[in-house]
Parts: structure tokens; sequence; C-alpha cells
């Protein structure tokens, strides 16, 4: 627990009173950083004097840009506060020093070597905090032929093995939808140092976290390493169709599906209702897939006389695992998503109204907050006055310097 915090923990958010300092920037440590300030955490986000470029990112209301607005910065950064620190200054270094004695976790993003040129790496920050923890995260990591390499999402995508898996067989490899590495990686990040501040809990020792965007991503590609790795098989991309009655077609208004196993196909010919579907060429699993494109053919034709709906109900009402392709129109008037209170609602003074997805699970024993977040060095005064010390007059002269 932090000890510039003297008030009592709130039971409910496990990590009331654990300061966190947050030195990362962009998708992947903010991400970590959002879910530790939800439970509770005291997360300073440790910002550059310009901010987050994630500030400068969308969706803005109106399509107006500002850095005070940004939905992808808002969403990220509830809850935190911000202070501004030049680190190529050294009274911006020893603000930073001073703070990492009252933490018990440091999050950082920065190129491998970064923060040890400037003195503050973890053996810099942890020499009179034995007990913190701390993580990096890179694209490839801290160390091999790789680290020093700088990525973007879809240079992530393509380096986890995951883009080589995305499309149709016949065409070139796709990029996944969103940000997944990133997002992936800061939960990855969240577990880490979730785990490894519990082990400094139990054994009064802190520990260094060096963790790979690329590995993170790699690691989810289930099955397909070892197919490679033991048989010899190189995966290939199977489009939105392994076969007839495993993939996606075209509905009346949208996209919609079904992943049958054998023993689902009984139900879902009758479902359908058309004949052709009982007859042993289709009925019969060794001889769909020798008729698959037949069948498929067939499918298609019928699938683009449903609807999002219909498919829905004759699914539920046929034990068939029919489903459609939801849009996030649809996820934000989910009548479920809103019963189980995964929205939170919050207004922000400048962006507005604001929902966003408000929790990663339902507890019996612990709330999440969702806040605002800080406007750039909101809390320079609360932190490097009120907490550390420093007298008005310093951060007048900190500021003429470019060190906050």
């Amino acid at each position: 627990m932090s000890s510039t915090d003297h008030s009592p923990p709130d039971a409910s958010r496990p990590y009331d009173g654990v300061r966190v300092l947050e030195l990362a920037e962009g998708i992947s440590g903010p991400y970590a950083g959002r879910w530790l300030a939800a439970l509770g955490a005291d997360v300073i986000k440790v910002e550059r004097t310009s901010g987050d470029p994630s500030r400068a990112f969308g969706p803005w209301p109106n399509d107006q840009p500002d850095d005070e607005t940004s939905g992808l910065f808002l969403y990220l950064n509830g809850d935190k506060r911000s202070v501004t620190l030049n680190l190529d200054t050294s009274d911006g270094r020893e603000i930073l020093r001073d703070l990492a004695q009252s933490a018990e976790i440091v999050i950082e993003s920065f190129p491998p070597g970064y923060l040890a040129e400037r003195d503050l790496d973890y053996a810099a920050l942890s020499a009179d905090n034995s007990s913190l923890v701390m993580i990096s995260i890179t694209p490839f990591g801290q160390t091999g032929p790789n680290a020093d390499l700088p990525a973007t999402e879809l240079t992530l995508y393509a380096a986890s093995g995951q883009m080589w898996l995305t499309g149709h067989p016949d065409r070139q490899p796709l990029k996944n939808g969103g940000s997944q590495p990133s997002y992936q990686a800061g939960l990855n990040a969240f577990s880490a140092v979730s785990s490894a501040y519990f082990g400094a809990i139990m054994h009064g020792q802190g520990s260094y976290i060096d963790l790979s965007v690329q590995e993170t991503y790699a690691g989810m590609a289930e099955a397909y390493h070892t197919r490679a790795s033991q048989l010899g098989i190189e995966s290939q991309r199977s489009g939105n169709n392994l076969h007839a009655t495993w993939g996606l077609y075209e509905l009346a208004d949208g996209y919609g599906g079904v992943c049958l196993l054998p023993r689902n196909y009984p139900p879902f010919a009758q479902a359908v209702g058309l004949p052709e579907l009982q007859e042993d060429r289709f009925a019969d699993a060794g001889q769909r897939l020798s008729n698959n494109d037949e069948l498929m053919a067939i499918l298609y034709g019928w699938f683009i006389g449903q609807t999002r709906d219909d498919l829905l109900e004759l699914g539920i009402a046929n034990r068939v695992p029919f489903g459609f392709v939801a849009t996030f129109e649809d996820l934000a008037n989910s009548e479920h998503l809103r019963s189980r209170d995964f929205f939170a609602d919050r207004d922000d003074a400048a962006a507005g109204s604001l929902t966003y997805p408000g929790r990663l699970w339902l507890s019996s024993a612990h709330e999440w907050k969702m806040g605002a977040a800080p406007k750039l060095g909101q809390h320079n005064v609360d932190v490097i006055h009120g907490e550390l010390g420093y007298e008005r007059e310093d951060l007048v002269r900190l500021r003429e310097l470019d060190a906050i």
C-alpha cells in the first residue's frame, strides 16, 4: 500500500491504496493501467510534456480534434491522474525517482534501453524500494535480434502469425479488425503485474517483467504452432467457410452463419426445411464433405432469404448453432449486455456523454469504477507539490526548464 495514503482501504476495490506509475503510451500499458485504476489503484499517468500520443487519435465529438476529447484516450485512461515529466531533464528524472519510492507497480513502454540510459531502469527505481514490481511492454521484448525494431499494429498482426491464418485461401492474408495485439498485451500485462504484486506481498520481493506484444499474440495461435513444429504442416487460411456447415453466409439484412458438429446435422436439416438436405449425399457425414461445393451453393441460396432475427429464432427453436454477426450498434443496444451492466455511461465536461465497456467480469465482492480521464498535467500540483513536497516556486522553475 502506498506510504502516502493513510485512508482505510476500500474492500470493494482490491487495489485501493496501491500506487501505480504508468510510463506507458498508446494502448497496451494504458489498457493494463485502466483496469488497475478501475479496481481502485491510484494510477499516476506520467506523460511527456506534449501528452500521450493517443490524445491525438479520435474519435472526437463533431470530428473536431482536441487533445482532451480523444475517444481512445478517454477510454483508456479513466480514473488516472496525469503528471507531465520531461525525462530528458535531470529534474524530470529526479521527480520520477521520488515517485517510484512510494509506488508498488510501474508500467512502461519505452524502447529497450531508453530508461537505462537515463538511470531509470528497474535496478535504479527499485534500489530503495525492493518490493517494486515493474513491467516493460514492447513490440518484441527487451532482448533478441528484433528487440530494437519498431512496430505498428499491422506489423504485430503479421509478426504473430495471426495474419497468415486470416483471409481466403486463394488471396493474400488479411489484417484482423481493431488493435487486438495491443489490447491482448494489455490484458497479459494486467495479469502479470497482478501476479507479481501478489508475490511481492507474500515474499517481500518485487520483480521485473519483460512482456513482448508479438509473443502475447503469437501465443494465442492455439494448435497451429504444434501442427507446424510436430507435424510439419503449414496451416492455411480457410476464409469464411471451413466447409458448408461451418461458416459465414450473407443474410437479407447482414451476415450470419452456422457451426455444426456431425450430431447437429439432423436438427439443422429439419430447421432449414429443404428436402434435398435429407438425402444421403448430404445427411451422411462422409458423403457431405465429398459434396461440399453443392451443399454450400444450396446454403448460400437459403441464407440470403433469412433475416438475422429469423436465423436466431430458428436456432433457438431447433437447438441449432445458428448466429448472426453483430454490429457495434447492435452491441450498444443489446438488452442482454445492458441487463448485465456491461456498459459504463459517464459525462465528460469536454467530450459530452460517453458509453464504454465498463468491466472485465462481474464479482460478488468488488466493484469497478469508471471515472473521467485526466487533462494533460492536471495533477502536477497535487502530486509534485502536495505529495512530493516541492514548493510552488519550484513548479514555476520546472515549467520554465521544460521539466514538467
